[in-house]
């Protein structure tokens, strides 16, 4: 009696279980995807800043700073542009016998134009400001361009479903799930190895042309998957 139970109570559940599968309304499954190129507008560099000795005269971070203001304002760079973001000290050796406690201190940079990299690369040559180094390249309105690269990939997803179901005679229907399925921000370039170094900028990524740098340009890609009915 039990072995019979169970018997229709798998066909109940087979029938119920084909029922709803005849009951689903017939869908298309496509992904959109679309990329822009950007030129980077944002330019950040690390500028580490040491005080130092000079024929027994201590050159202060503060006198480094004004100078390097004054440097930058030359070539068009504000000085709200540059900011400390950490100061320390060290114990240094001055002489045979002699040692003295001199500051140390990070600056952040950001410049807007690329062109002009090389001309600040060459200040920090002449104010002996060693091992800065370009951190990040970004645009000011990469936000703007993430949505606008997103908007592009539901709509190329949309053009799929039209072109292949008008192949077969059928049409689009609404949506009934879009799901984000990646975005991602390629920057061409790395800025391990960039260094200003006897008047030659070093870097795989970043090319002095004519007497200006040129940066590869950001990647902005998006994917999106949708699932649309069938009318």
């Amino acid at each position: 009696m039990k072995r019979i139970v169970i018997i229709i109570f798998t066909l109940i559940s087979f029938v119920s279980f084909s029922q709803n599968n005849t009951s689903e309304k017939p869908y298309i499954e496509v992904t959109g995807t679309a990329e822009k190129e950007v030129i980077p507008n944002e330019i950040y560099l690390d500028v580490p800043v040491e005080e130092r000795i000079e024929k027994g005269k201590k050159i202060t971070i503060q006198e480094i700073e004004t100078e390097l203001k004054k440097e930058l304002q030359s070539c068009g760079v504000s000085e709200q542009s540059l900011s400390i973001s950490n100061l320390n000290s060290k114990l240094v050796k001055t002489g045979w016998w002699n040692k003295e406690i001199l500051a140390t201190a990070d600056y952040e940079l950001k410049i807007n134009d690329a062109g002009i990299l090389k001309d600040v690369f060459e200040i920090f040559d002449r104010l002996k400001i060693k091992n800065a180094r370009i951190t990040k390249a970004s645009h000011n309105k990469i936000e703007e361009i993430r949505k606008e690269v997103r908007i592009s990939a539901i709509k190329a997803a949309k053009d799929k479903a039209n072109y292949l179901l008008n192949a077969i005679g059928e049409q689009t229907g609404k949506s009934l799930i879009v799901r984000n399925v990646g975005n991602q921000q390629i920057n061409n370039f790395s800025f391990a190895n960039v260094a200003y170094k006897q008047n030659k900028l070093m870097s795989r990524d970043v090319k002095l042309k004519q007497g200006n740098i040129q940066f590869q340009n950001i990647t902005v890609s998006s994917s999106i998957y949708v699932k649309f009915e069938i009318k």
